[in-house]
């Protein structure tokens, strides 16, 4: 779940993430969203209604279980 500072919109994606360690031990996650691959979410993180930065990143299911206490 993630969610801006900003403009208090939220939204859940769910990442596939193939996580590989090569012969030296380095450790590299690539990460797919619906099938396409994209950058870490971690990495330069943006809101899709206000493109604002400074977002709170949550674990799954905090967005529904928000909106049902919004009523």
């Amino acid at each position: 779940m993630t969610g801006p500072l900003d403009c208090g919109h939220g939204w859940e994606s769910a990442y596939d993430i193939d996580v590989t360690v090569d012969e030296y031990a380095r450790i590299t996650a690539v990460y797919h969203l619906d099938g396409k691959r994209v950058p870490s979410p971690l990495a330069s993180p943006r809101c899709p209604a206000c493109e604002g930065r400074k977002i709170r990143i949550m674990r799954a299911g905090r967005v529904a279980s928000a909106r049902l206490h919004e009523t």
